[in-house]
């Protein structure tokens, strides 16, 4: 696929032009787990069009989520005029190549509006409506791809990408039970499919079965080893599994003000191993994905944090008139009374008292995170 026309990046995200920079990388994050695994796909006008999607979105991340760059973009698109749609005037337009040339050149507005003079024309088309549904989709708008890919499969119920269409729009609308049962038709009439199974692990990771998915994706990338869609998947499905393992606190509520969120933490060194290994195989899944890549350090510095010894110095005051009393007052008492018992015993209480603070204040930050979640009621699962 060739880009040949001003692509609005903000369609190609499908968000508005007034969204956050928060709402925009959740949108790029939703947008590429869609389109990377068709770069998977054996058929290679899928592949090239995923290929070209995944351009577009890491150009949208580029030029969005910089202020200077998104306002020129911006007074770019508002002073956008796109081409006249064609019209027929007894030159006997074929709309259906006209559609397909469309979304050859990125631009699913004008497919949209050919695949509909194709479908006036001929209404039983199932291609006509597959490229409709497609545009559709393609242009944010699941709801009319879910009636126009349904059309498509009435007219052909044995084309597995019409199946696959409809699960896409279920899925980009979050409806996953009815995704999932598309998925399963369209592996039905395609087994083994490995784009098709991948989204059925999407669903799984979808719906917190992230063990199902990684089983999934372990048995595509056996398959598929050297496919960099596919790893992209088992290593999200590595790390969302990894999460099973951790502990979860929940939110510290004050007042009816939400302080901290809570979330998944490492509160043992055996889970401090295990996410260090899993950041590992992440790692040499060799994705060269820069999400991967980020998600990687991010366990890296979550398993650094977690090990980092901390003080913790509540109630010190106590501690140190313990050691005032058992330990540094007999000392110079006995020091200035020539008592050689009493500084002895005295220079013992201060090594002893001293080094039972540092036994129970000086702790990787998992076991104080641990002990101050617990005396708050907030661990939700220790994990294991």
């Amino acid at each position: 696929m060739t880009t040949s026309q001003f692509v609005n990046l903000y369609e190609v995200l499908q968000i508005g032009q007034t969204a956050s920079a928060d709402e925009i990388r959740k949108a790029i994050t939703a947008q590429r787990r869609q389109w990377i695994k068709r770069q998977g796909s054996a058929d290679p006008d899928r592949r090239a069009e995923a290929e070209s999607r995944v351009r577009d979105i890491d150009r949208a991340e580029k030029v969005l989520l910089d202020t200077r760059t998104r306002a020129a973009f911006d007074r770019e698109l508002a002073d956008y005029r796109p081409p006249e749609r064609p019209t027929d005037r007894g030159g006997g337009i074929d709309w259906l190549d006209r559609a397909r040339a469309y979304l050859d050149q990125d631009n699913p507005s004008a497919a949209n509006y050919a695949a509909r003079e194709a479908i006036n024309l001929r209404g039983d088309h199932d291609a006509a409506w597959f490229l409709r549904a497609h545009s559709s989709f393609l242009l944010g708008n699941a709801g009319d791809a879910e009636y126009e890919f349904a059309e498509a499969i009435r007219l052909a119920p044995q084309n597995p990408s019409y199946h696959y269409g409809l699960g896409e729009a279920y899925a980009a609308m979050g409806k996953w039970d009815r995704a999932m049962r598309k998925y399963e038709d369209a592996l039905r009439i395609d087994p083994g499919n490995p784009e098709y199974r991948t989204s059925i692990a999407q669903v799984f990771l979808q719906n917190e079965m992230a063990a199902k998915a990684l089983e999934i994706m372990e048995s595509v990338v056996r398959e598929h080893p050297d496919n960099p869609a596919f790893l992209y998947y088992l290593a999200i499905a590595l790390h969302d599994e990894l999460l099973d393992h951790l502990g979860k606190i929940g939110p510290l509520v004050l007042h009816g003000q939400v302080l901290n969120e809570g979330g998944f933490y490492i509160l043992s060194e055996e889970q401090a191993s295990l996410v260090m290994k899993r950041a590992d195989n992440i790692d040499n899944l060799k994705t060269g994905d820069p999400d991967i890549a980020k998600m990687v350090e991010e366990l890296r510095q979550m398993v650094h944090e977690a090990r980092e010894p901390k003080w913790n110095w509540t109630n010190w005051h106590k501690w140190f008139l313990a050691l005032l009393i058992f330990g540094i007052v007999p000392f110079v008492g006995g020091v200035g009374g020539g008592g050689a018992g009493a500084v002895f015993m005295g220079f013992l209480m201060i090594i002893a008292i001293g080094g039972l603070f540092y036994v129970l204040r000086h702790k990787p930050m998992w076991q104080h995170r641990l002990k101050a979640a617990t005396e708050f009621g907030r661990v939700e699962r220790k994990g294991r």
